[in-house]
């Protein structure tokens, strides 16, 4: 439901224009003056402004250069109604930034009008900037893997010639030349994730011959290894709750193994060692289903309605190592499969279920 914020220092016409808005099936929020409008809009943004112009202490022109000068409230659509209708008022409130202008005696249907207008504008504008910066990050994934993957194996290359070297008569050394190994073997996971999730949208296009062309997984033995792996690099073996049920999945191991590794390591991410991290697999007449539950840090529905790439979501001041695409990537590579995908999370737990359909 759309929250609509009427300013209006006339309580009269404040309570029909909100019992009009009501009607239509909008939120009406009232503020008696410009100074509490403004209040109320940069506590909480709402969806749609209808403003009054002539008013003490701050006008609607106030009011209206206020909201456009701060960032939480630049973009909210902003409609005047008020009792001035010289053209140079208009003018103004045009110049100003207004998306309309309406004059008082106004006619409800097309204040309803205007209304609905500018939220369905609105509405285009984000979905428009969503796709935008969602084709920015894909290009960004698509370009970035090569030229890191070359650098990467140059340092690659050169640390493994000192250890050959020196490793031997210094521990240090070794201990530095693992360490390096390591981030190296971290960085080069998190470029083949960005590259596979560049691919997404062409191998959506093509996701009926992923399932002819490949070799059925088998789940049970790929998630008893991948999960094991994954809790190891956490060294949080102890921690591992494994129940894996055998079945051929009609998915390819590698994208099995991708499913798995980002759902486990996110659950080790945030969780505290010491808690369990359960894995389950079962096995069901017409689907497997992929189970990982954790407690620790959750999600609110807000967050996991808001899942996608390079958003990560973490409480307190430290943040969480990696780029904020597993979930995004898990849920993109269980879509392509046909897979159902769902997170169920509060304060202190979370559960990611994935539901493998057997057969196409």
């Amino acid at each position: 439901m759309h929250r609509i914020l009427i300013i209006e220092d006339d309580a009269t016409l404040r309570g029909q224009l909100a019992r009009i808005l009501q009607f239509e099936g909008f939120e009406p929020l009232e503020a008696a003056d410009g100074k509490s409008g403004v209040a109320m809009s940069l506590q909480s943004p709402p969806d749609l402004v209808v403003c009054d112009i002539m008013m003490p202490e701050l006008d609607g022109f106030g009011v209206l250069q206020a909201l456009r000068e701060h960032p939480a409230t630049t973009m909210v659509p902003f409609i005047f109604v008020t009792a001035l209708a010289a053209i140079r008022d208009r003018r103004h409130g045009m110049e100003e930034g207004a998306d309309d202008y309406i004059t008082k005696p106004y006619d409800p249907d097309a204040l309803v009008r205007s209304v609905r207008r500018r939220l369905e504008r609105r509405s285009r504008q984000i979905e428009e900037g969503r796709l935008r910066a969602e084709e920015v990050s894909l290009a960004a994934a698509a370009a970035l893997p090569s030229e890191i993957t070359d650098t990467l194996e140059h340092i690659t290359t050169l640390t493994n010639l000192l250890a050959l070297k020196h490793a031997a008569q210094d521990p240090q050394i070794a201990a530095t030349h693992e360490s390096v190994a390591r981030a190296s073997a971290r960085l080069r996971r998190m470029l083949r994730r960005l590259h596979l999730y560049a691919q997404l949208p062409q191998l959506y296009a093509h996701r009926f011959d992923l399932v002819r062309t490949g070799t059925p997984a088998s789940a049970a033995a790929v998630l008893e290894r991948v999960a094991l792996e994954v809790c190891r690099t956490w060294k949080r073996e102890e921690d591992l709750e494994l129940k894996p049920d055998p079945a051929r999945l009609p998915m390819r191991e590698e994208y099995l193994v991708v499913l798995i590794e980002e759902l486990v390591d996110n659950a080790c991410k945030f969780s505290a060692p010491g808690s369990p991290v359960e894995v389950t697999g079962q096995a069901r007449r017409e689907f497997w289903s992929l189970t990982v539950h954790s407690r620790g840090t959750g999600m609110s529905p807000g967050q996991i309605a808001q899942i996608a790439a390079f958003k990560q979501f973490w409480q307190g001041n430290k943040r969480p190592r990696g780029l904020g695409l597993g979930l995004a990537l898990a849920q993109g590579i269980a879509r392509l499969h046909g897979c159902e995908f769902a997170v169920d999370s509060d304060s202190e737990e979370t559960e990611v279920n994935i539901l493998v359909p057997l057969e196409y």
